[in-house]
């Protein structure tokens, strides 16, 4: 019996050390050392960017009158609406500031190994300073190309439901229609159909605005001709025609890039086999030049 008391009494020191001292020693594992490490660095950039932010929104309160004209701000914010970015006209200009002055700091170096390429480096202070408009432009240019790509098979729903029966709504078709949109005409749909808590002919007025593509504009056109009450199912048939021919011409294109891309990739082939016969030629030519020597 002392014996099982002595062993329950060693037991319960060994169970008082665990609970209490050991986690205090205890070894950290190495992916739990990998996500602090990983949490750290994270708060270190989430606090930089915090810094730059609040240091960018201090020069724009101050000096953001004089970065930009009033007409370039507007253009540039009807840019950043478009793409739903939480950016200020101001901040776009202080970045193309900030690149242009890095490529100014870079061209200085150059010109200190060599005049010739210092002279050649001055245009990249221009390209830096229309990088960062470039590739909104760009990027704006590029979702508009995706919803026009996209637009037809909304308007083909739209066309076949408003033949079958004039007492529908277009919030109706544009919900159903929703699920199945892609990213960039869904976002637009989205807030077309926020826009008709205001009416109908507001939210295809914001929608020519924002979508300034040629289908679009008619699409909207036809649609608030159709709500002052006239039967325009003719213009919306001829629109569709004109949609449906403008999705065959860009197969076309698309299947002459494909082609084309195919056809330079044959190219290519056929130029490294012809290099490697004429190599063969000559090496069995070399080899047979030898052995007659």
């Amino acid at each position: 019996m002392i014996i099982i008391a002595q062993l329950f009494a060693i037991g319960s020191v060994l169970y008082m050390i665990k609970v209490l001292l050991y986690p205090f020693y205890k070894p950290t594992s190495g992916g739990q050392k990998k996500r602090t490490r990983q949490y750290i660095n994270a708060r270190k950039k989430e606090q930089l960017k915090r810094k730059t932010n609040e240091a960018q929104k201090t020069i724009i309160s101050r000096y953001g009158v004089f970065l930009m004209s009033d007409s370039a701000r507007k253009k540039v914010r009807e840019l950043l609406k478009h793409l739903d970015m939480d950016m200020m006209p101001e901040e776009v200009r202080l970045k193309q500031i900030t690149f242009a002055l890095c490529a100014v700091v870079l061209t200085v170096f150059v010109f200190a190994v060599s005049n010739i390429f210092g002279f050649a480096s001055i245009l990249l202070v221009v390209l830096m300073y229309l990088y960062p408009m470039d590739e909104l432009v760009k990027k704006a240019d590029k979702r508009q190309k995706k919803i026009a790509q996209e637009f037809p098979a909304f308007y083909s729903m739209v066309y076949y439901q408003y033949s079958k029966t004039v007492h529908i709504y277009l919030a109706d078709i544009v919900k159903d229609y929703l699920p199945n949109a892609r990213e960039d005409l869904a976002r637009e749909l989205s807030i077309m159909l926020d826009n008709m808590e205001y009416g109908e002919e507001f939210a295809l007025r914001q929608l020519k605005k924002r979508v300034p593509i040629h289908y679009v504009v008619k699409f909207c056109d036809i649609m608030e001709i159709r709500l002052r009450g006239y039967d325009n199912i003719a213009q919306m048939l001829y629109l569709k025609n004109e949609i449906d021919q403008f999705r065959v011409d860009a197969l076309e294109k698309e299947m002459d890039k494909r082609q084309a891309a195919n056809d330079k990739l044959q190219l290519v082939l056929v130029v490294v086999l012809g290099i490697y016969i004429i190599t063969y030629f000559v090496f069995n030519v070399l080899s047979a030049l030898k052995m007659f020597q």
